[in-house]
């Protein structure tokens, strides 16, 4: 049985592939520099590097409301691994489109 850090360490990955592979990430090129801290130069690489931030936070944030309603549904079961399970779901449900273009990688 596959403990809840394990799970979430699941979860992560996933987000990462999406935040790296996503088709959205051409959209979120051109909003990040705006958003950007003045800390860092508006290079493309630092644009880069913020947009899959941007896209794999949101992804995380989005595929969490699921498992979130569910908890808040059903307490009883906020201890178990079924909230995290549906929270690797809807994470990788969200992360299909950049799953697909990691196909076409290899």
């Amino acid at each position: 049985m596959i403990s809840r850090s394990g799970i979430f360490s699941m979860i992560v990955i996933m987000c990462t592939i999406n935040g790296i592979l996503s088709p959205w990430l051409v959209i979120a090129f051109q909003v990040v520099p705006i958003l950007m801290p003045e800390l860092f130069p508006r290079t493309v690489g630092w644009s880069l590097f913020f947009s899959s931030i941007f896209i794999a936070t949101g992804t995380m944030f989005v595929s969490g409301i699921v498992p979130a309603l569910y908890e808040r549904f059903f307490p009883a079961v906020r201890e178990g691994t079924a909230p995290m399970w549906i929270w690797l779901t809807a994470a990788t449900l969200l992360s299909l489109p950049a799953l697909e273009s990691l196909d076409k990688l290899f």
